[in-house]
């Protein structure tokens, strides 16, 4: 239940939320969310996976051989520089990014279909309520402590009411950590989330 609570649906999700809500000013407070959260998934996010399977030295040893690691700091590299990636090259990273969604979607729609609801609802119930409700309450109130204001206070607090990312069923597939669960808690979250978003974004002043 840790990793369906801990990591929202920031990207595809949030930074569109944030861009039709509060406009340009707030995206790069949201990008910024976005890419913290995305290096957090795939360390802490894939340790915390790996734990159920494996040893603390298992564990370390997973995020290791992550390629999301490589590609983010690879990423980063390049934009630093300024570097333009050969057309062949760009090509065929756009074809595998465009690719991505339709891939989760399908690879959740199969958890789904496998997914044993008898049992789960009230830990489904537990899960969504401390993702869309409990983070974003908590998200207000430190923003207040750190005295974020505008489109920080804005764009940071969005943020933490997105539903679980999609990427989660991903991990819970590749390590066999409840991924049925985790597929019916990104499912949910994500149906439920226009009744808890929508008067968020109406008190912060969409």
């Amino acid at each position: 239940m840790l990793l369906v609570v801990m990591f929202g649906n920031s990207g595809n999700y949030g930074l569109s939320l944030n861009l039709f809500a509060f406009g340009l000013p707030a995206m790069p407070y949201a990008s910024l969310y976005f890419v913290i959260i995305l290096l957090l998934m795939y360390t802490l996010g894939v340790f915390l996976a790996s734990l159920g399977t494996t040893g603390i030295n298992g564990a370390l040893l997973g995020i290791v051989k992550v390629p999301a690691v490589y590609a983010m700091v690879a990423a980063l590299v390049v934009n630093q520089v300024g570097w333009d990636l050969p057309l062949p090259i760009d090509r065929t990273v756009t074809l595998l990014g465009d690719a991505t969604i339709p891939t989760l979607m399908v690879l959740m729609g199969a958890q789904l279909y496998h997914s044993q609801w008898n049992g789960q609802i009230l830990a489904l119930g537990l899960s969504n309520g401390m993702r869309l409700v409990v983070a974003p309450l908590l998200a207000i109130g430190l923003a207040v402590v750190f005295g974020l204001t505008g489109a920080a206070f804005q764009a940071g607090v969005t943020q933490s009411a997105m539903p679980t990312a999609v990427v989660m069923t991903i991990l819970a597939t590749e390590y066999n950590v409840e991924p049925s669960f985790v597929s019916s808690a990104v499912f949910t979250s994500t149906l439920l989330s226009p009744l808890t978003v929508t008067p968020l974004l109406a008190y912060l002043g969409a």
